[in-house]
C-alpha cells in the first residue's frame, strides 16, 4: 500500500507536538460543472472523518464555484491562504475529499506536494470508499499522488475538449450558447412535457432563443432615430436620463456602444464563433437587413459635421485664427490654470504647438480692425455679392439640387413594390454623398452668409458686441485672414502678433499698414 488508513504519528513533523491529536486542515472546493460535490458536503465528510480518526478539526479553505485547472479564469483565494499557512508552518495535515479538489494542473499540483514535503505535512484524501492518508516525504505516497494529478488534469482535458466540441456543433446547427445577447431571452424544454407544462426531469435538453420585445424595442427604436437623423449621442443620452440598463447592466449608455450594439450580428439572428459568423438566421432578427445595412453605410460614411468638442461657434475666432508658424487653425479653450481662455495651436489638429496666446487681446484687436474696416466705403461690396458671384452660386444651388432629388428618388423607389433594396439604396447614396458635400462647399463659398445678408455694415460696427460670436466671426472670416505670430522677446502680449494678418483681396499686411501710419513695434 502507497498509504495508510490512519494517521502515521511517526511521521508528524518535528515541529508538532505528538502528544495532542494532530489538527486536520480543509480544503474545499467546487467547480461549477461538479454535480454533487457541494463544498458543505464536503465539510460535513471531512469532520466525520475527523471524528473517526482522532484528528482535531482545525482550519477550513473554501473556493466555491471556481476551477482549478488550466483553463480557469478566477484566482483561488482561499488556496493562495492554504499555501501561506503551509509556508509558515501552521499546518499538519490537509485534508481534500478527492485529488482534483487541491488541482487540475500538473504543475501546481507538483509545486503544492513539494511544499507539503518541505514542511513535513501530510495529505489526507477522505472522499474514497477507502480514504487514505499520503506523506510525501515517501516515495511511493508521492508517486502515487504525482499519478492522481495526471488523472485529474488529463480528466480536465477531456472535458474542455468535450466542451469545445459542444460549443462548436452547437454554433454551427445555430443552436444557442453561453451568454444570452442582449435583447433575447431562451425558453428550456424537454421532449419529455406534460401537457400542464411540467417538466418529467430536470435536463434542460431543448433551448429555444426568442425576443425578449422589451429590449428589443429599445434597439429597434434607436435604429430608426439615427436612420432619421437624430445623433447617435442625443439618444444615449435619452435612454441614460430614462434610466434603461445597458446590456452589461451600467446606467450610463454611450454613443459608441449603443452603435456598435446596433450593428452586432446576433440582432440580426446570427450565430457567431470566435467573432465569425458561423449561421445565418439562427433564431428571429431584431433588426432586419436592410436596417444594419444602412446603420453601417451611415457610420462607415466620412464624417463632416463638427464633432460635440468644437468650440469654433463658442468663440469668436476659434477655428479661424491661423498659426504664425505653420499655418493651422488655432482652437479656443478655458485654461483651468489661470482661469482664462486661450487660443492654441493643437498637434491633435495637425498643428505644431508653438503658438498660443490669451483670448481677449486677440478678439479685442480684432473686433477693432473689423470694426474700423466694416466703416469704410468699399464694406459694403462684401455684403452685396457681384452678379458673376450669383450666377456661381444659382449653378452650384442647381447642381445640388439635382443630386439632392436624386437621392429622394432613390429611397421612393425602395418604397415601390419590386424597387431595390434599402442595402441597394445604401450604396448609391454613399457614392451620392461626396458630389452632395462638393456641391455644398462650392455653394457656400460663392454665396453671401444668410446671417449678413440685408445688414448695414455701419450697424454691424456700431452693435458689433450685440451680435452672436457665429455672426461675428463670419464678417472676420469675409473681411480678414487673421495670422498670430509666436510671442516675442519677455512673453508679453504685442498687437505685432498680428502683423501678418491682412485683408482679403489685398496684399500689404496689417503690420505694413501700421508701419505706414507710423507704429513702431
Amino acid at each position: 500500500m502507497p498509504a495508510t488508513s490512519r494517521i502515521p504519528h511517526q511521521h508528524t513533523p518535528p515541529h508538532h507536538q505528538v502528544d495532542s491529536p494532530p489538527v486536520s486542515d480543509l480544503y474545499a472546493r467546487k467547480s461549477t460543472k461538479d454535480a454533487g460535490r457541494s463544498v458543505a458536503r464536503q465539510e460535513r465528510a471531512w469532520r466525520a472523518d475527523c471524528a473517526t480518526e482522532g484528528l482535531t478539526p482545525g482550519r477550513v479553505f473554501v473556493d466555491p464555484e471556481l476551477s482549478a485547472s488550466r483553463y480557469a479564469k478566477k484566482a483561488r483565494p482561499d488556496f493562495a491562504a492554504l499555501l501561506d499557512h503551509i509556508r509558515q508552518d501552521g499546518c499538519q495535515v490537509i485534508s481534500l475529499w478527492e485529488p482534483s479538489r487541491g488541482s487540475r494542473q500538473m504543475g501546481e499540483w507538483v509545486n503544492f506536494i513539494d511544499l507539503c514535503r518541505l514542511k513535513g505535512i501530510l495529505i489526507r484524501i477522505f472522499g474514497d470508499d477507502d480514504p487514505q492518508t499520503y506523506d510525501p516525504r515517501r516515495q511511493r505516497d508521492r508517486d502515487h499522488l504525482f499519478k492522481e494529478g495526471m488523472a485529474a488534469e488529463g480528466e480536465s482535458e477531456r472535458l474542455s475538449t468535450r466542451s469545445r466540441a459542444g460549443i462548436a456543433d452547437a454554433a454551427v446547427n445555430g443552436r444557442p450558447h453561453g451568454k444570452i445577447p442582449d435583447g433575447y431571452k431562451r425558453i428550456y424544454t424537454t421532449p419529455d412535457e406534460d401537457a400542464d407544462g411540467s417538466l418529467l426531469n430536470a435536463r434542460k435538453l431543448h433551448v429555444e432563443q426568442v425576443i425578449d420585445e422589451d429590449r428589443a424595442a429599445i434597439y429597434r427604436a434607436a435604429a430608426e432615430g439615427i436612420l432619421n437623423g437624430v445623433p447617435v449621442n442625443y439618444i444615449a443620452r435619452v435612454l441614460t436620463a430614462w434610466q434603461v440598463p445597458t446590456p452589461r447592466g451600467a446606467t450610463r449608455w454611450s454613443g459608441g456602444a449603443l452603435y456598435n450594439s446596433l450593428l452586432r450580428p446576433s440582432l440580426e439572428g446570427h450565430r457567431e464563433l470566435n467573432g465569425i459568423i458561423i449561421t445565418r438566421d439562427a433564431w428571429p432578427p431584431i433588426l432586419d437587413a436592410d436596417t444594419v445595412a444602412r446603420l453601417r453605410q451611415l457610420r462607415e460614411a466620412p464624417r463632416t459635421s463638427r464633432s460635440h468638442n468644437d468650440t469654433r461657434l463658442k468663440y469668436m475666432l476659434s477655428g479661424l485664427v491661423q498659426c504664425g508658424l505653420c499655418r493651422r487653425p488655432l482652437s479656443g479653450l478655458y485654461d483651468r490654470k489661470t482661469a482664462g481662455t486661450r487660443y492654441e495651436c493643437m498637434i491633435t489638429r495637425g498643428g505644431c504647438c508653438r503658438v498660443s496666446t490669451e483670448m481677449e487681446p486677440v478678439d479685442s484687436l480684432v473686433s477693432a480692425m473689423v470694426t474700423d474696416r466694416l466703416r469704410e466705403p468699399d464694406a459694403l461690396a462684401v455684403f452685396e455679392p457681384s452678379a458673376d458671384a450669383n450666377l456661381q452660386a444659382q449653378q452650384a444651388q442647381a447642381e445640388l439640387d439635382a443630386l439632392m432629388d436624386r437621392k429622394k428618388e432613390l429611397y421612393s423607389s425602395a418604397a415601390r413594390p419590386g424597387g431595390p433594396s434599402m442595402a441597394l439604396v445604401a450604396a448609391a447614396e454613399q457614392e451620392l454623398l461626396p458630389r452632395i458635400e462638393e456641391a455644398s462647399r462650392r455653394l457656400k463659398a460663392v454665396k453671401t452668409p444668410p446671417a449678413l445678408r440685408g445688414y448695414d455694415p455701419i450697424d454691424l460696427a456700431d452693435n458689433w458686441l450685440s451680435y452672436s460670436p457665429g455672426e461675428r466671426r463670419t464678417v472676420v472670416s469675409l473681411l480678414a485672414e487673421v495670422v498670430v505670430a509666436p510671442v516675442g522677446r519677455g512673453g508679453r502680449w504685442s498687437p505685432w502678433r498680428l502683423a501678418d494678418s491682412r485683408w482679403r483681396g489685398q496684399h500689404r499686411t496689417w503690420g505694413d499698414l501700421w508701419r505706414e501710419q507710423g507704429l513702431v513695434r
